[in-house]
């Protein structure tokens, strides 16, 4: 679901005296693509908006920005876009500026010349005005994605599903836990990853689930983690990962799903430091009432020990509005870790610190969700429903994920021996969620799962 974007353009006046234009004798200096909007397309948006463009979490963009006629098309959307503030996609409020990895805001000076780009009637210009403008083109890492077709590089490691999978045209919502086989000899003894990345097969689907990759969701890309940080891969003959589609249901809405998945692992002599975990912080008991506009649920979470915080996610569906972290330190002094003011389903980030965050034992975290259930939600599925905690999409969530590790360096080297507490539990980890589900078997054609409509783990996503 994408908003959908409203035509539209306003006068030049009143801009130009704040971008310098001039008006005289029937001239006027307006901007132009490729002296102006062409180095702020460079700068913002063609990590994403490039010809055959990336597939982030199953979301692609619809144009290039690099190609003026294409740009000249969309003008009016993109100028809706920038005003609405739905593009660049971001949640964190502009007071985390500089705290995240991969942020994306854009300057209000080079708002306004976009839009003045687009009100001057979105001009061409001289093409060798692009040269001149290169003092002004950031340089954007990973705006091109790597000739192995990964964000991540040329991966170690590859899995995929068995072969195409089906969602038929009956189900809306279904959430089966599928095997990625590991390829023969490819993973015969515990490696430790770096990178992980997973590739759905397009926006149906929700999110997905795997013990060591993460989780997979609509505009998130990638797992890198800091050096010396890791998880620990064990040896395996297949991967297991929970997938979540949902669609509509009807005839001809059938759709085929072929998720693969890739990892980068650290080399022998490489030290890993810092183990990753993950919590999920679910907060469950709640029920919005029908037509709430601005439905408040808050709960906490106690730190026991010393820990580096390394990136929060937050979780909600199509009535999520708003989401907040705060960390109460055990001197009572309080800090806003993660303000997300308009919580998007369709771009779930996960908010990974440019430096992971010290945060002392004792410290107690503090985790709100804002919801709108009303009419004026236009993606709410039944404003009158009363909503609680649930599993489809047309349900709720109010999760609070957290990635960390302690902060007692471990000094594993990588090629020698592993702990073995530290092996069993990676191995119970996944053992314990292929227990709580029930795997489907892509061998097999029949569509007897349907009549249970899949199964999910208990932690959610």
């Amino acid at each position: 679901m994408k908003p959908q974007f409203l035509n539209g353009s306003s006068a030049l006046l009143g801009l130009s005296a704040l971008l310098g234009f001039s008006v005289a004798n029937g001239q006027t200096d307006a901007p132009t693509f490729y002296a102006d909007a062409l180095p702020l397309f460079q700068k913002n948006c063609v990590v994403c908006h490039q010809p055959d463009g990336p597939d982030v979490g199953g979301i692609s963009a619809p144009m290039s920005l690099l190609d003026y006629e294409q740009a000249r098309m969309w003008a009016p959307m993109i100028k809706n876009a920038l005003l609405t503030g739905y593009m660049p996609p971001w949640g964190a409020h502009e007071q985390h500026r500089g705290e995240f990895k991969g942020e994306r805001y854009i300057d209000k000076s080079e708002k306004d010349l976009l839009i003045a780009w687009v009100d001057a009637g979105a001009i061409e210009g001289n093409a060798a005005d692009a040269a001149k403008a290169d003092g002004l083109i950031a340089t954007v890492t990973g705006a091109v994605m790597p000739e192995s077709g990964w964000w991540i590089g040329d991966p170690d490691l590859v899995v995929q599903f068995e072969r195409p999978l089906k969602v038929p045209d009956a189900v809306e919502d279904w959430q089966p836990t599928i095997q990625l086989p590991v390829p023969e000899g490819a993973h015969s003894e515990p490696k430790w990853i770096s990178k992980a990345e997973l590739d759905p097969g397009g926006p149906w689907v929700h999110h997905i689930v795997s013990s060591h990759m993460g989780v997979g969701v609509p505009g998130r890309g990638p797992f890198t983690y800091p050096e010396g940080w890791g998880v620990l891969l064990p040896e395996d003959p297949f991967i297991t990962v929970n997938m979540h589609y949902h669609k509509t249901s009807g005839e001809g809405t059938a759709v085929e799903d072929f998720t693969r998945a890739a990892f980068k692992f650290y080399e022998k002599g490489d030290v890993i430091d810092h183990v990753v975990e993950t919590n999920l912080l679910p907060h469950r008991g709640w029920t919005i009432p029908p037509g709430d506009p601005n439905y408040k649920v808050s709960t906490t979470h106690n730190i026991d020990e010393d820990i580096y915080l390394l990136s929060m996610g937050p979780h909600m569906h199509y009535r999520g509005k708003a989401m907040r972290y705060e960390l109460e330190y055990p001197d009572g002094e309080r800090e806003t870790l993660l303000w997300v003011p308009n919580y998007d389903f369709n771009w779930q980030f996960l908010y990974e610190y440019e430096v992971p965050k010290m945060v002392p034992a004792g410290s107690i975290l503090h985790m709100s969700w804002w919801f709108d259930n009303s009419a004026d939600n236009r993606f709410n599925p039944d404003p009158s429903a009363a909503v609680v905690y649930g599993p489809e999409t047309s349900d709720e969530m109010a999760n609070a994920r957290i990635y960390y590790a302690p902060t007692k360096p471990q000094n594993i080297v990588v090629g020698g021996e592993i702990p073995a507490d530290m092996l069993e539990a990676a191995r119970r980890e996944d053992q314990l969620r292929r227990e709580h589900s029930e795997t489907l078997d892509l061998s097999k054609d029949d569509l007897e799962w349907l009549n249970d409509n899949g199964r999910m783990h208990e932690d959610g996503h």
